[in-house]
This record gives structure tokens, sequence and C-alpha cells, in this order.
């Protein structure tokens, strides 16, 4: 009775686990829509004091802070460019806009991304119920083979013991799964306004790799980083 209560609460736990993670997996996948040309410009766009050189100087500083490595640099057209590899996601990569189908091509990653898990999880019950089944058999050998001579036992506690060293996704020198990586590209456009006064536009293209695949690409319009960069840039200015 102990013996199967506790396997009930081994499934319910295990089925708790795989709803976890289908919804973690769910909200990992999500990518904001790119915004309007004209939202765009006015989250990228801010004014400061100073001519066109002091505000590249600034932000050749600026970039350094945040370990992007300066790229271009055309004084001529006023343009800088930075990039940035990192293996942990810096800001969330907005979904470029497409065609007409897009609903349909959303409805369909959906389906394809819980029709996945959906078959994982299931396979995940079933080795843990087949895990369940042998460990009861286990139980009731170890039981019999107890009442035997010692001469006679089974050496199924150390076969047992050798193949705990085996995972059920394969063996424990298995290599390790590709590691993902993002880089940020970024691209700062200098206008002179008036004496003393510059424009800067910050553009970012934001790339994720799966080891050496490319798997999703798109422009970063995230606010907070936006909010980051000028807050900084302003900052250094001001020295």
């Amino acid at each position: 009775m102990k013996t199967k209560s506790t396997n009930r609460f081994s499934r319910g736990a295990s089925w708790l686990l795989i709803i976890y993670l289908s919804f973690i997996m769910s909200g990992c996948s999500y990518r904001p829509t790119e915004l309007t040309p004209e939202q765009a410009r006015v989250l990228q766009t801010r004014d400061f004091n100073g001519s066109p050189e002091e505000v590249a100087k600034a932000v050749s500083v600026v970039l350094q802070e945040m370990h992007y490595t300066l790229g271009n640099v055309d004084m001529g057209l006023g343009i800088m460019t930075a990039s940035r590899t990192s293996e942990r996601l810096l800001a969330p990569i907005s979904r470029e806009t497409a065609g007409e189908n897009d609903l349909e091509s959303e409805l369909g990653t959906f389906c394809l991304i819980a029709g996945t898990m959906a078959v994982v999880g299931l396979f995940i019950a079933w080795m843990f119920d087949a895990f369940d089944d042998d460990d009861e058999d286990e139980d009731d050998d170890d039981e019999n083979d107890n009442r035997r001579p010692p001469s006679r036992r089974s050496h199924r506690s150390r076969s047992h013991h050798h193949d705990s060293s085996w995972s059920i996704f394969g063996s424990s020198d298995s290599g390790p799964s590709s590691a993902d990586s993002y880089t940020y590209i970024m691209t700062i456009n200098l206008e002179e306004l008036s004496l003393q006064q510059t424009r800067v536009r910050l553009t970012v293209q934001g790339e994720h790799f799966e080891g050496p695949s490319l798997v999703a690409t798109g422009p970063v319009q995230d606010q907070q980083f936006f909010i980051d960069f000028f807050t900084r840039l302003h900052t250094t200015l001001n020295r």
C-alpha cells in the first residue's frame, strides 16, 4: 500500500513538472511584435548637447562600458557601429513583421510547439510509469532474494547500482547539447542639428544562435534597453 501511494505521488509530481516546464517553454518562445516605424523612431532617438565629435567620443565610452566592440566609424556620414556576443539574452528580439499570413503562421507554430510538448510529456510520463513498475518488480525480487541462502542470492543490487550511471536520456558521458548564444549589432547615427547639439538615433539588430545554427533574428526594441543606453550617454556627456 505504501509503495502504491508513493508511485501515485511520483506520477502526480511528474505531471506537475511536465505542465510547469510546458509553461516555461511557451513563455521562452514568445517574441514581441516589431514596432511601427513611427513608434521605433520615438524609442530610438534622443537629442544631446554637444557636437557630433563630442557625442561620438561619449558613445565610444558607453559602448566600452556595455562590453561592445566598436566597429566602423565614419564621421563624414555620422555613422558608428558596434557588436557584442553573449551567452545570455541581453534584450528580447522582436519578431519581424511578415506578410498577410501572419496569423496562420503563428497558429501553425503554436500547434507544432504544443504537439511536440504533448508528445514529449507523454513519453516522459510513460518512462516514469515504466520505472515505477520496474522498482516494484525489483522490490519483490529483493524480498524473495532475502529469503534465499546467501550463496544463492542474486547480484541484482550490484547490477542496479551499475545501471544507475545511465540516465533515461543516454549514457552519462554523452556530449552536451549545443549552447545558445546571442549577437547584438548596434548602428548609431549622429546628426548635427545646430551649434553644440546632436541628434542620436540608435538601432539594434539581434540574432539568436543554437550552436552554429541561426534560429531567430530581428530588431531589438525593448524600451528599457534604450533608456539604459541613453541614460549612460547623458551621464558621460555631463561628467
